[in-house]
């Protein structure tokens, strides 16, 4: 099983950034536009148990994706995980740390397995952990935009 870190600090409080991201339109927001993230099946805002679909296209390709919530524990954490889709494994773990009351540290956690068989041949841990640190770096950009 792989593994990518990664985080930033936004001036916002937690809650304010946790909801933010439980809005699959945010999502669209922030996300690289060359991933063409469209959400094909999604409630207004995540909560615990939901599933959702989606598609992006990575290496030229469109992948529709079913990811579901199961954890959830507002303003602090929410962990969503492949149910249907290109990878074995994935699990995100998204973590909201309070700094000093009106700042808050997203930590973002993956796990996950890359495919095996031919398609393991291309999409590999490295390329996607490559793909990882350019779409994250992508979406803290955005964050910061928005929340400073």
């Amino acid at each position: 099983m792989a593994v990518f870190e990664s985080e930033t600090t936004l001036a916002a409080p937690p809650e304010e950034v946790f909801s933010f991201l439980l809005q699959p339109a945010r999502l669209i927001q922030i996300s690289p536009p060359e991933i063409g993230l469209k959400f094909v099946e999604a409630p207004e805002r995540l909560q615990m148990g939901d599933t959702f679909r989606f598609m992006v296209q990575t290496m030229g390709q469109v992948q529709t994706i079913t990811h579901r919530i199961t954890a959830y524990e507002d303003p602090c954490l929410f962990v969503e995980e492949l149910i249907e889709g290109p990878l074995p494994l994935w699990v995100h773990t998204h973590s909201f740390v309070p700094l000093d009351g009106a700042r808050t540290m997203i930590q973002d956690r993956i796990e996950f397995q890359p495919p095996g068989g031919l398609i393991g041949l291309l999409l590999t841990e490295s390329r996607i952990l490559d793909h990882l640190d350019d779409a994250f770096h992508h979406r803290y950009q955005q964050l910061g935009r928005l929340f400073g």
